[in-house]
C-alpha cells in the first residue's frame, strides 16, 4: 500500500469566501457554512443563507460530485468534520470550508472522504488545530501534508463500497425504530385516548399502587468489608428514550444483597431520576438482555403489578400527560431537574382493562421484535465498519 500526501492525490485544496450577515439577500447563490456539514458526514442545504452571487468568484460558485467540503474552522471538537458532494451543486461556500477536489486517477474520492472522517473520528484534527477562545482551525498546509494509504483504485471501490452498505444498514434501522416510535404512541391514543384529559374515563391509581418501584447501588459507597463481586450495571446513559444503549455497560464491586435487590428482570421499566431536562423520566423496557444486571441510584426501577401490562405502562409513561407531570414535580436546579421515588410514586395513571392493554402489547411487542433484528443487523455492520476502517486505515 502507497502513502500519498492529500496534496499529491488533490488537483484542487481551495478555501471559500467570507461574506458577513449584513449582504444576505433574497436572490443569489448558497453559501454553504460549516453546520452545512453533519457531524457524520452528509452535507445540508438546510438554513444556508443566500448571498450575492457578485460576492462570489466565477472558480467558487460550483461544487461537483466527488467534491470533498473539509470544515478548517469550528470549535475544537468539530473542526475537521468533511462531507462528500454527490450531485452538482451552484453554491458557494464559506471561508470556513476548505474543498478538496481529488485526482481521479490516483484515488477515488469516496475512500478520501472516508479516511478524513476516520480522522475526525479519532480526533485527529482537534488535537492539531490552532486554537484559541471556543474556536480552533486546521490549515490548508495541515490539510495538504496529510498523508494517506492509498491501495490500487479496485481496492478503494470495493472498501467504499462495503463501508457504504454497512452505512445503509445503520440508516434504515435508525429509520425504522423511528418509524416504530411514531406508531406506538398513535396507537396508543387510538386504543386509549389522550391520557392529558382520560375521555374514556379509565380509573386513575397512583403509580406506588400498581408498582414496586425500586431505587438502585450508589456507586462508591462504603462495604466495610462486605465480599462482593463485579456485576453488570446499568447507569443513566444505558437508558434512553423507548430504548437501551447497550454498547458500553459497566461493574460494580455488589454484595449478594445488592444482586438480589437491584436485579433487573424481563419487564421492568427503567426510568432515569433526571439530570437534563431531556432525561427527566426518560423510559426503557428491560428484556432479559444481560442474564444478571443491576441498576445504579439515578435510574429507578419499576416492576408492574398484575393490573397493568409493562408495554401499555411504557407507553403511558412517555406520554406528554406523564412528562407534564415529571417537569411539574421536578426540583429544579439551574438545567438540571431531577424527581425523586415518592413523586414518581404518586404520577397518576390511567387503568384501561386487561384485555385492551393486551391488545396494545401484542402489537408493540411485534414492533419491538422488528427494531431488535434490525438493530442487531445494524450492530453486525458497525462492527464489520469497524473492523475494516481499522485495519485499512490504521
Amino acid at each position: 500500500m502507497n502513502w500519498l500526501s492529500l496534496d499529491t492525490v488533490s488537483t484542487e485544496i481551495a478555501s471559500g469566501v467570507a461574506c458577513g450577515k449584513s449582504r444576505i439577500v433574497a436572490d443569489g447563490i448558497p453559501h454553504l457554512r460549516p453546520f452545512s456539514v453533519t457531524a457524520d458526514g452528509r452535507l445540508t442545504l438546510a438554513e444556508a443563507p443566500i448571498i450575492p452571487i457578485e460576492a462570489v468568484p466565477a472558480n467558487r460558485r460550483e461544487l461537483r460530485p466527488g467534491d470533498i467540503l473539509f470544515n478548517n474552522t469550528n470549535s475544537q471538537e468539530l473542526v475537521g468534520k468533511s462531507a462528500l458532494v454527490e450531485a452538482n451543486l451552484f453554491a458557494a461556500f464559506s471561508n470556513h470550508m476548505t474543498r478538496i477536489r481529488v485526482d481521479t486517477r490516483l484515488a477515488e474520492p469516496a475512500f478520501i472522504h472516508r479516511y478524513l472522517n476516520h480522522l475526525f473520528s479519532r480526533r485527529y484534527f482537534e488535537g492539531r488545530a490552532t486554537r484559541w477562545v471556543s474556536q480552533a482551525a486546521f490549515g490548508t498546509s495541515q490539510l495538504k501534508a496529510i498523508e494517506i494509504p492509498l491501495p490500487p483504485l479496485d481496492e478503494q471501490r470495493r472498501i467504499v463500497g462495503l463501508l457504504d452498505r454497512a452505512a445503509e444498514i445503520r440508516r434504515r434501522a435508525d429509520a425504522a425504530r423511528a418509524k416504530a416510535r411514531a406508531i406506538i404512541p398513535a396507537l396508543f391514543l387510538d386504543m386509549f385516548g389522550d391520557p392529558a384529559t382520560n375521555p374514556k374515563g379509565w380509573a386513575v391509581q397512583a403509580l406506588s399502587d400498581l408498582a414496586d418501584i425500586g431505587s438502585g447501588l450508589t456507586k462508591g459507597r462504603k462495604l466495610n468489608g462486605t465480599p462482593t463481586e463485579p456485576t453488570p450495571y446499568l447507569r443513566v446513559a444505558n437508558v434512553q428514550a423507548d430504548r437501551l444503549d447497550l454498547s458500553e455497560i459497566k461493574m460494580i464491586d455488589a454484595t449478594d444483597d445488592d444482586r438480589v435487590r437491584c436485579r433487573v428482570l424481563p419487564g421492568d421499566l427503567l426510568m432515569t431520576e433526571g439530570g437534563d431536562l431531556d432525561k427527566l423520566g426518560r423510559c426503557a423496557m428491560w428484556q432479559g438482555e444481560v442474564d444478571l444486571c443491576l441498576h445504579q441510584n439515578h435510574i429507578f426501577r419499576v416492576r408492574m403489578g398484575s393490573d397493568i401490562i409493562p408495554y401499555y405502562a411504557r407507553a403511558f409513561m412517555q406520554s406528554e400527560a406523564a412528562r407534564g407531570y415529571f417537569l411539574r414535580v421536578a426540583k429544579r436546579t439551574t438545567g438540571i431537574a431531577s424527581i425523586n421515588k415518592t413523586q414518581l410514586g404518586r404520577l397518576p395513571v390511567w387503568v384501561p382493562p386487561l384485555p385492551l392493554q393486551t391488545a396494545f402489547a401484542e402489537q408493540a411487542s411485534r414492533l419491538d421484535s422488528l427494531t431488535r433484528a434490525l438493530d442487531a443487523a445494524a450492530a453486525k455492520a458497525d462492527s464489520m465498519a469497524a473492523a475494516l476502517s481499522a485495519e485499512v486505515f490504521g
